[in-house]
Protein backbone atom coordinates (compact mmCIF):
# COMPACT_ATOMS: atom_id res chain seq x y z
CA UNK A 1 0.00 0.00 0.00
CA UNK A 2 1.29 3.47 -1.08
CA UNK A 3 0.12 6.49 1.09
CA UNK A 4 0.93 9.89 -0.86
CA UNK A 5 0.88 13.28 -0.31
CA UNK A 6 -0.82 15.18 -3.65
CA UNK A 7 1.61 17.23 -4.90
CA UNK A 8 1.64 20.83 -3.85
CA UNK A 9 4.27 22.39 -6.01
CA UNK A 10 6.73 21.58 -3.41
CA UNK A 11 5.95 17.84 -2.63
CA UNK A 12 5.99 14.56 -4.49
CA UNK A 13 6.41 12.02 -1.85
CA UNK A 14 4.73 8.38 -1.22
CA UNK A 15 5.39 6.34 1.55
CA UNK A 16 4.72 2.29 1.81
CA UNK A 17 5.08 -0.32 3.95
CA UNK A 18 7.26 -2.58 2.46
CA UNK A 19 7.05 -5.81 4.88
CA UNK A 20 4.40 -6.16 7.56
CA UNK A 21 5.61 -8.49 10.53
CA UNK A 22 3.71 -12.33 10.67
CA UNK A 23 1.19 -11.69 7.97
CA UNK A 24 1.77 -13.95 5.15
CA UNK A 25 2.85 -12.75 1.21
CA UNK A 26 1.41 -13.92 -2.17
CA UNK A 27 4.33 -16.99 -1.63
CA UNK A 28 2.93 -17.62 1.94
CA UNK A 29 6.45 -16.39 3.28
CA UNK A 30 6.61 -14.70 6.30
CA UNK A 31 9.13 -12.02 8.61
CA UNK A 32 9.38 -11.78 12.11
CA UNK A 33 9.70 -8.06 13.29
CA UNK A 34 13.28 -8.78 14.07
CA UNK A 35 13.60 -10.05 10.34
CA UNK A 36 12.16 -6.92 8.97
CA UNK A 37 14.55 -4.71 10.82
CA UNK A 38 17.36 -6.27 9.49
CA UNK A 39 16.14 -6.06 6.08
CA UNK A 40 15.47 -2.49 6.61
CA UNK A 41 18.51 -1.67 8.02
CA UNK A 42 20.57 -3.95 5.55
CA UNK A 43 18.66 -1.96 2.23
CA UNK A 44 20.18 1.34 3.66
CA UNK A 45 23.16 0.57 4.85
CA UNK A 46 24.15 -1.28 1.83
CA UNK A 47 22.59 1.15 -0.66
CA UNK A 48 20.74 -0.96 -2.78
CA UNK A 49 19.18 0.63 -6.11
CA UNK A 50 15.35 0.42 -7.12
CA UNK A 51 14.34 -0.84 -10.12
CA UNK A 52 10.28 -1.00 -11.19
CA UNK A 53 8.42 -4.57 -11.20
CA UNK A 54 11.21 -6.53 -10.30
CA UNK A 55 12.93 -5.64 -14.12
CA UNK A 56 16.13 -5.05 -12.44
CA UNK A 57 16.76 -1.43 -13.84
CA UNK A 58 17.87 0.96 -11.57
CA UNK A 59 15.67 3.68 -11.82
CA UNK A 60 17.06 5.35 -8.39
CA UNK A 61 17.92 8.83 -10.12
CA UNK A 62 14.53 9.48 -10.86
CA UNK A 63 13.26 8.34 -7.45
CA UNK A 64 15.39 9.12 -3.70
CA UNK A 65 14.15 7.61 -0.43
CA UNK A 66 14.05 10.51 2.00
CA UNK A 67 12.95 8.03 4.83
CA UNK A 68 13.31 4.91 6.07
CA UNK A 69 11.86 3.59 9.26
CA UNK A 70 10.38 0.51 11.22
CA UNK A 71 6.85 1.62 12.10
CA UNK A 72 6.06 2.28 16.18
CA UNK A 73 2.86 0.94 18.00
CA UNK A 74 -0.08 3.55 17.46
CA UNK A 75 1.47 5.10 14.16
CA UNK A 76 -0.26 8.36 13.80
CA UNK A 77 -0.12 7.50 9.46
CA UNK A 78 -1.88 3.91 10.27
CA UNK A 79 1.50 2.12 9.75
CA UNK A 80 1.57 -1.58 11.10
CA UNK A 81 3.68 -1.82 14.32
CA UNK A 82 6.84 -3.58 13.04
CA UNK A 83 6.47 -2.54 9.53
CA UNK A 84 9.17 -1.25 7.64
CA UNK A 85 8.50 2.05 6.08
CA UNK A 86 9.89 3.96 3.00
CA UNK A 87 9.31 6.95 2.01
CA UNK A 88 10.14 8.39 -1.37
CA UNK A 89 10.55 11.54 -3.24
CA UNK A 90 9.52 10.96 -6.76
CA UNK A 91 10.95 12.88 -8.99
CA UNK A 92 10.65 11.14 -12.73
CA UNK A 93 7.39 12.36 -14.01
CA UNK A 94 5.79 9.02 -15.17
CA UNK A 95 6.24 7.53 -11.94
CA UNK A 96 4.90 10.24 -10.39
CA UNK A 97 1.52 10.39 -12.49
CA UNK A 98 1.33 6.16 -12.24
CA UNK A 99 1.14 6.37 -8.39
CA UNK A 100 -1.35 9.15 -8.04
CA UNK A 101 -3.61 7.51 -10.82
CA UNK A 102 -3.10 4.04 -8.93
CA UNK A 103 -1.11 2.23 -11.54
CA UNK A 104 1.77 1.72 -9.13
CA UNK A 105 -0.12 0.69 -5.37
CA UNK A 106 2.98 -0.74 -3.25
CA UNK A 107 6.41 -1.64 -2.61
CA UNK A 108 8.50 -5.11 -3.21
CA UNK A 109 11.79 -6.53 -1.97
CA UNK A 110 13.93 -8.79 -3.73
CA UNK A 111 16.43 -10.27 -1.76
CA UNK A 112 18.41 -14.04 -1.53
CA UNK A 113 16.90 -15.63 1.74
CA UNK A 114 16.73 -18.71 3.58
CA UNK A 115 13.34 -20.23 4.15
CA UNK A 116 12.44 -22.63 6.97
CA UNK A 117 9.20 -23.96 7.41
CA UNK A 118 6.90 -23.33 10.53
CA UNK A 119 3.58 -24.24 11.93
CA UNK A 120 1.18 -21.53 11.87
CA UNK A 121 -2.45 -20.69 12.94
CA UNK A 122 -4.70 -19.21 10.63
CA UNK A 123 -8.34 -18.41 10.92
CA UNK A 124 -11.02 -19.45 8.30
CA UNK A 125 -12.49 -16.57 5.91
CA UNK A 126 -13.47 -13.57 7.37
CA UNK A 127 -15.93 -10.83 6.21
CA UNK A 128 -13.72 -7.23 7.02
CA UNK A 129 -15.24 -3.71 6.77
CA UNK A 130 -13.65 -0.06 7.02
CA UNK A 131 -13.04 2.98 4.78
CA UNK A 132 -10.99 3.20 1.85
CA UNK A 133 -8.39 6.41 1.93
CA UNK A 134 -9.20 9.49 0.37
CA UNK A 135 -9.55 10.35 -3.42
CA UNK A 136 -6.40 12.19 -4.22
CA UNK A 137 -8.42 14.68 -6.74
CA UNK A 138 -11.61 15.28 -4.62
CA UNK A 139 -10.68 14.29 -1.10
CA UNK A 140 -14.13 11.57 -1.19
CA UNK A 141 -13.86 8.23 0.51
CA UNK A 142 -16.05 4.90 0.45
CA UNK A 143 -17.14 2.55 3.31
CA UNK A 144 -15.81 -0.83 2.01
CA UNK A 145 -16.06 -4.68 2.75
CA UNK A 146 -14.10 -7.30 1.23
CA UNK A 147 -14.06 -11.05 2.32
CA UNK A 148 -10.42 -12.62 2.62
CA UNK A 149 -9.69 -16.38 2.83
CA UNK A 150 -7.45 -17.68 5.11
CA UNK A 151 -4.17 -16.48 3.73
CA UNK A 152 -5.63 -13.01 3.84
CA UNK A 153 -6.19 -12.81 0.12
CA UNK A 154 -9.21 -10.82 -1.08
CA UNK A 155 -12.08 -13.54 -2.51
CA UNK A 156 -14.43 -10.57 -3.26
CA UNK A 157 -15.57 -7.03 -1.78
CA UNK A 158 -17.15 -3.55 -2.82
CA UNK A 159 -17.63 -0.04 -1.75
CA UNK A 160 -20.96 1.56 -0.73
CA UNK A 161 -21.97 4.51 -3.43
CA UNK A 162 -20.83 7.96 -3.31
CA UNK A 163 -20.58 10.76 -5.93
CA UNK A 164 -23.05 8.11 -7.83
CA UNK A 165 -20.46 5.63 -8.26
CA UNK A 166 -19.10 2.41 -6.12
CA UNK A 167 -15.97 0.06 -6.99
CA UNK A 168 -15.64 -3.34 -6.43
CA UNK A 169 -12.73 -4.63 -4.64
CA UNK A 170 -10.85 -7.75 -6.15
CA UNK A 171 -7.09 -7.18 -4.85
CA UNK A 172 -5.69 -6.15 -1.30
CA UNK A 173 -4.41 -2.76 -1.17
CA UNK A 174 -7.02 -1.13 -3.92
CA UNK A 175 -10.27 -1.18 -5.75
CA UNK A 176 -10.80 -1.62 -8.90
CA UNK A 177 -11.95 1.44 -11.13
CA UNK A 178 -15.13 3.10 -10.78
CA UNK A 179 -17.27 2.38 -14.26
CA UNK A 180 -15.80 5.60 -15.81
CA UNK A 181 -13.00 3.92 -15.28
CA UNK A 182 -11.87 7.21 -13.61
CA UNK A 183 -10.02 6.56 -10.76
CA UNK A 184 -9.83 3.84 -7.49
CA UNK A 185 -9.02 4.14 -4.25
CA UNK A 186 -6.75 2.46 -1.48
CA UNK A 187 -7.50 0.95 1.10
CA UNK A 188 -6.26 -1.41 4.43
CA UNK A 189 -7.55 -4.57 5.53
CA UNK A 190 -5.00 -4.37 8.52
CA UNK A 191 -6.38 -1.39 9.71
CA UNK A 192 -10.20 -2.19 9.27
CA UNK A 193 -12.75 -4.15 11.39
CA UNK A 194 -13.94 -7.52 11.14
CA UNK A 195 -18.06 -8.08 10.42
CA UNK A 196 -20.17 -9.37 12.76
CA UNK A 197 -21.24 -12.11 10.39
CA UNK A 198 -18.08 -14.50 9.35
CA UNK A 199 -17.79 -15.86 5.88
Amino acid sequence: MIKFRPENGEERLAFGEVLRPDVPNVYNDFHTKENIRQFAYGFMINGFGIDRDHDNIDISSGIRIVESFIAQPNDPRGFVDGSWVVGIYVIDDTVWQDIVSGELTGFSYEALVTTFGVLVNVEDNRQVVGQTFPDPDDGHVHDFWAVTDAEGRVITGGTTSVNQHSHSISATTYTERDSADSHRHRYSLMNSGEANAQA
